[in-house]
This record gives structure tokens, C-alpha cells and sequence, in this order.
């Protein structure tokens, strides 16, 4: 007697949902994508108990016939499509025909429809994927799905769902990322008779992320918009100053179908280096539209993943788009947000201050343990003063005027003199080439037990500055703060520069611009470099040959499977070119982008440190010429806004602020 059963179509319908359907987040995404599918622009979702009890889909799409109502619940029904030759043209977010039909047979489910042209609607009610009423009823134009017990008939697969907080957390991710890619239809997110949030509808990203994430999120967004090759990048990325310590916040979207993509991610964070520390992630929201037919999305049930036919297109649109804006349309961070009424921390920072509202300043300090700043709030009005979480004291409340003091985590009150700008008396003064010179003998400077490394330069060595040809405005230099932070005036606004961070990104960008200028020049090896690569990168090298050479490279496979390096790029040294070489077979072997992209990312990891040693150092007297130099270059260039490492250069500070707080103004 034969071994091999033929599955009865219950039993391979709940095979089919536990693919579909593995928790309330993915029966909530796959309704979702029908009511999108379905022409809506109002949708509401509704959950109790994480949606392990229950779950309200409501939309004023097209809504279903009162026949195709128990047809709709079946496995691989669909109006998207018909035949495989619609497959490569699938514009829609559903298509399979599994949502209902998985759902239906792991649930209580009752779906209520209305076509606008129908005088009555229809109500579908199925236990278990088993049909129990099917009538005409009275309805609003659209579909409304409510799916009960969830799991009810499948214990097994019940006791593996989280606790309902955890369930509920899925399911927000979800409605989240979904009304982020459709920002012309408005959400409305209910969880346990609460509104959690509600969407206008109005076609604006920006007011969809307000809406969901908030206002500081919002705020610090900006917009990409970019098209070449018939492939488009819409949406927006986070400025500089506002990252995360994962990929979480990384939302990519093909054709307004969220997805995970290892090639957009690699692309967004190679366009963000030397704009944010290594360790940090952006945020960003971008819809990528290509030809459908270029693009499989039915390699995984969830349809959460999907495979290009061409990754180096997908890589270089995200690239560029990003790159171009973040070359561009970045500004500097302000000190304090005085519409949030809200301090912020001075580096790269998750969140910012504690926000303190007019009306609402108790005599306490509200203190940051991450960063170097603290404030007594008294009376309403701002003081300052040396203890932390203690109430402030008699000087301290009678104080105006402060200084900040070096030692962490403190303000001093004071009075007002001129002990906050450093005077060149008795100090030594540095001149800004000798730090693109070597290293030289290391001397202590005995005046407050200084230990510091000096840098050795011949009067021949030291060159005059140069200035560009560039407009600078009209700005006074007002002092300096701990020898380290210029103190800027142009217009209504301060700047508090950063002069080492400045000095960074300015050495930085010229290095940067030499290179490319040189980059088609190499070297012969006397010595050829051999090189053992895997069959994948080696097999790169032959479809990629031609761009990597333009790089500089010169190179030959040989019939044992080693590669014979010959030629290098000039300016690098052949254990890094060797490295290099390796680096450009991997990434073009697994489609993070190509030969050139590659290389000036090699480059410019090899020029932060370069950068950093040749700059100017923080708590060191430089000559005021210097100084001048950097402010010009900082006040007239765009690109000079963080430096290499992601630390911001300057930061601002406006006269509205400063009238505010001294309560010159209301």
C-alpha cells in the first residue's frame, strides 16, 4: 500500500495560512493591502488585545459583489490577475489570492461589502474557512472585514503568539509603515477603543510622519526627489543630526510596497559616510519606482523581500538621490528649538532635551546624563547653577549672567566680564600648517599642567592661507570659549563654531576634491600582488573588468584561479590597494553598488583619519588669521556643516532666543 497521502483542502489550507499568516501584524497587513488595492482613501483599523481577538479592517473602496463575496475566500482567487504573463506587470499589493482564504481558515471572520452602484450590500460569515451565512444587508460603499479568535482551531499555533502588548507593538509597525507609503489615503489606528494616531490624507510625507512618529522626527526630515535611468526615489531622509543605533528606521518601499532591501540600505549608508558617525543609521522614508517587470516580488509568502533583475541600477538610484541632497540641503542644528521650547544635546543625539513649557518651570535641574549640559529652572525665569538634582541656591537665583564652566555637567554664575574669551598673553600661539606637517617631539607646557603634543615647523614650511573665491558674508568674530569654540555674529544669529570639527571637514573636502581630480592617474608594481578571491568575486572581476580598471587597477586572472595585481591607483600604498582590490570584487560580487562608488568610499575612510591629524586641535591658541580663515570657509561653503566623524561644526543660536530667555521679550 502506497505511503504518499493526497492532503484533504482543509488540512492544506492551514499549511497555506501558517506561510500567510503567522501573528495578528500579518493578517493586519494583508487586509490592509487589499483595502489600499481597492482604491480607498479612508482607512480604518481597529484592534483589541494585541488582534489576537479581534480585528476591524474598514475602507470606501470599490467594495466586492454580493457573488464574489464566498468565491473571495477561496485559495488563489484574485481579480489582480490572470494569467503568468500578468505576473511581470503586478502593480497592486496583493495578487496571490492567499489573504482571505489563510485568514478565513484560522478564524472567526465576517467580511460586510457594498459596491457604489448596489442598493444592498453583501455580509460573508466563515468559521474555520467554512461558509455559515452569506445574506444581503444593508452597508456604507466599501468593505469592512472583522476577523474574531484568532488561532481558535489551532492551539498549536495559538501558544506561540506574544503577550498582547508585544502583538499590539507588531501590528502598529505595521499600520505604520503602511501609512507611510500611501500618504494620500487617511488612516485612522484604534487600539483598545483608543485613537492612536490619525492621518489626513492630504499626499504630504512629511504630515504623515508628524502624525505618526511626531513633531521632532518631522522636523529634521528632508526630501528627496530624484529620477534617472526610469527609475525614480521619492521621499525623505533624516539630517545628519538625528540617527539610530539600528537599521529599524530604515524604510524602503518598491513601487509603494514595503520591503526589506540589502541593496538600499547599503546605498543610503555609504551616501551618509563621513556625514555620520560609523556606528549610527539614518532614518529615511523612500519610495523607489521601476518597472514592474524588472522586479520579482513572489519570492517569499510575506512579500517582504523581492529580487531585482538589475541590484547596480537599484543601488546607484538610492545612492545619488541621497548623496545629492545631503551635499546640498543639510543645515546646521540649532542649540535650542524654540518652537519646542527644547534644549539639544551638542552631538548626534536620539532625542533631544526634556521639553520645558513656559508655564510649567518648577525650581528644579533638568539634566542630561549624556551630555555637558544642565539648567536650574526657577520661578520661570532660567538660572543657572553648580549642583545637580538639588534645589538651586541664593546665587544662583539671582543670577543673569553666566559663563560655562570646563568642568562637566555644569553652569556658574557669575558676573559680567570678559573671563569666557581667551586672551593670547603668556600662551602659545599655533599656526594652522603646522598641523599638516609630521609629528614631532612631544613637550609639556607648564601653565595649568597642560600635557600636549607640539608640532615642529620651519619658517620655510609654513605657507600662507589661501582664500577662495568664494562670497563670504559679513560676520564679527565676538571671541573664543575654552579655546576651542569660535563665538560667531552674522545678522540675528550666533555660531558657536567648533574649530578642530571645522578645520576637519574643511581639509577634508580639499583632500577629497584632489583626489578626484587625479583619480584616473596609477602605478606600475614592480612586484605583482597576488590575490586569492572566492568564485563569486573572481566571476565580478570578468563583469565588471573594464570599470575597475578606470579605477587605476591593472590586473589578470590566471588559469589556477589567482588574480595578478600589476597595476595600483596612485597614492596608496599596495597593501591598502590590495585591500581595495578585494573590497571592489565582494561588493560588486553581491550588488552593493559598482568599481568607482567603491573606491571613493575607500578613499574617503582612508581620509578621516588623514583629515583629523591635519586639523587645528581644540583647547590651542591659533592666530586670529587662522581662525578668520575657518569661519570664512565655514559661513560661505554649503558642505561644511558636519565634519568627517558626523559631530556637527557649528552650532546656532538665534537673537530671538537670547530675548526670550533674558524676558525682553514675551
Amino acid at each position: 500500500m502506497g505511503k504518499i497521502n493526497v492532503l484533504g483542502f482543509d488540512v492544506a489550507n492551514l499549511i497555506a495560512a501558517g506561510e500567510v499568516v503567522d501573528r495578528p501584524s500579518s493578517a493586519v497587513k494583508e487586509l490592509l493591502e487589499n483595502a489600499i488595492d481597492s482604491g480607498a482613501t479612508s482607512i480604518t483599523v481597529e484592534i483589541k488585545n494585541g488582534g489576537t481577538s479581534f480585528i476591524r479592517i474598514t475602507d470606501n473602496g470599490c467594495g466586492m459583489d454580493f457573488d464574489d463575496l464566498p468565491v473571495a475566500i477561496l485559495r488563489h482567487a484574485t481579480s489582480k490577475i490572470k494569467n503568468a504573463s500578468d505576473l511581470d506587470a503586478v502593480f497592486t499589493l496583493g495578487f496571490r489570492g492567499e489573504a482571505l482564504a489563510a485568514i478565513s481558515s484560522v478564524s472567526k471572520i465576517r467580511i460586510m461589502s457594498k459596491q457604489k452602484t448596489d442598493d444592498l450590500g453583501g455580509l460573508l460569515e466563515c468559521h474555520g474557512g467554512k461558509v455559515i451565512s452569506h445574506i444581503k444587508t444593508g452597508c456604507a460603499n466599501g468593505t469592512t472585514v472583522i476577523v474574531e479568535d484568532l488561532f481558535y482551531n489551532v492551539p498549536a499555533r495559538k501558544k506561540f503568539l506574544k503577550k498582547d502588548v508585544t502583538e499590539a507593538i507588531a501590528v502598529t509597525s505595521v499600520v505604520e509603515k503602511i501609512a507611510m507609503s500611501e500618504p494620500g489615503i487617511a488612516f485612522r489606528y484604534i487600539i483598545d477603543g483608543n485613537i492612536k494616531y490619525i492621518t489626513s490624507g492630504d499626499g504630504s510625507l512629511q504630515n504623515v510622519i508628524y502624525a505618526i512618529l511626531g513633531r521632532d522626527v518631522a522636523k529634521k526630515l528632508i526630501k528627496v526627489s530624484r529620477e534617472d535611468g526610469g527609475v525614480s526615489v521619492e521621499g525623505l531622509i533624516s539630517s545628519p543630526d538625528f540617527v539610530r543605533s539600528n537599521r529599524n528606521f530604515e524604510n524602503f518601499y518598491i513601487n509603494s510596497r514595503f520591503v526589506k532591501s540589502k541593496t538600499a540600505s547599503a546605498a543610503i549608508e555609504q551616501a551618509y559616510q563621513s556625514y555620520i558617525p560609523s556606528d549610527k543609521f539614518p532614518f529615511c522614508v523612500l519610495n523607489i519606482k521601476i518597472d514592474p517587470a524588472t522586479v520579482d516580488v513572489n519570492v517569499h509568502p510575506s512579500k517582504l523581500e523581492v529580487k531585482f533583475s538589475n541590484e547596480k541600477i537599484i543601488f546607484d538610484a538610492v545612492y545619488y538621490a541621497v548623496k545629492t541632497v545631503l551635499s546640498s540641503s543639510i543645515n546646521r542644528p540649532s542649540l535650542y528649538d524654540e518652537d519646542a521650547n527644547t534644549y539639544h544635546r551638542g552631538t548626534l543625539a536620539n532625542t533631544p532635551f526634556k521639553a520645558i513649557s513656559p508655564e510649567e518651570r518648577p525650581d528644579r535641574i533638568v539634566f542630561d546624563k549624556n551630555s555637558n549640559f544642565g539648567v536650574v529652572m526657577s520661578g520661570g525665569k532660567l538660572n543657572y547653577d553648580i549642583a545637580k538634582n538639588t534645589q538651586p541656591n541664593t546665587e544662583a537665583k539671582k543670577a543673569t549672567h553666566f559663563e560655562i564652566s570646563e568642568q562637566k555637567d555644569r553652569y556658574c554664575p557669575t558676573s559680567v566680564d570678559n573671563s569666557v574669551f581667551p586672551k593670547t598673553e603668556n600662551k602659545t600661539v599655533y599656526n594652522v600648517s603646522d598641523f599638516m606637517k609630521k609629528e614631532g617631539d612631544v613637550s609639556q607646557k607648564s601653565e595649568n599642567t597642560t600635557t600636549f603634543t607640539q608640532y615642529k615647523a620651519q619658517p620655510s614650511e609654513v605657507q600662507p592661507i589661501k582664500r577662495e573665491n568664494k562670497t563670504v558674508p559679513e560676520y564679527k568674530m565676538i571671541g573664543e570659549a575654552f579655546n576651542s569654540y569660535v563665538i560667531v555674529e552674522m545678522g540675528d544669529t550666533l555660531y558657536m563654531i567648533d574649530k578642530h570639527a571645522a578645520h576637519e571637514r574643511i581639509i577634508f573636502e580639499d583632500l577629497k576634491q584632489k583626489i578626484k581630480l587625479a583619480e584616473h592617474s596609477s602605478q606600475m608594481l614592480l612586484i605583482p600582488i597576488e590575490v586569492h578571491l572566492a568564485t563569486e568575486e573572481k566571476a565580478s572581476l570578468c563583469e565588471w573588468g573594464d570599470d575597475i580598471k578606470k579605477t587605476g587597477f591593472g590586473y589578470e586572472v590566471k588559469e589556477n584561479g589567482t588574480v595578478s595585481i600589476y597595476e595600483i591607483p596612485a597614492g596608496i600604498e599596495p597593501q591598502a590597494a590590495e585591500d581595495m582590490f578585494v573590497t571592489f570584487a565582494s561588493a560588486l560580487a553581491f550588488g552593493e553598488g559598482d568599481a568607482k562608488k567603491t573606491r571613493d568610499e575607500f578613499f574617503e575612510k582612508a581620509l578621516y583619519q588623514a583629515s583629523c591629524k591635519a586639523a587645528i586641535k581644540a583647547g590651542r591658541v591659533y592666530e586670529e588669521e587662522h581662525i578668520k580663515w575657518i569661519c570664512d570657509r565655514v559661513l560661505s561653503l554649503d558642505n561644511i556643516k558636519y565634519c568627517p566623524h558626523g559631530r556637527p561644526v557649528a552650532f546656532e543660536i538665534t537673537k530671538h532666543f537670547l530675548e526670550k530667555q533674558f524676558e525682553r521679550i514675551k
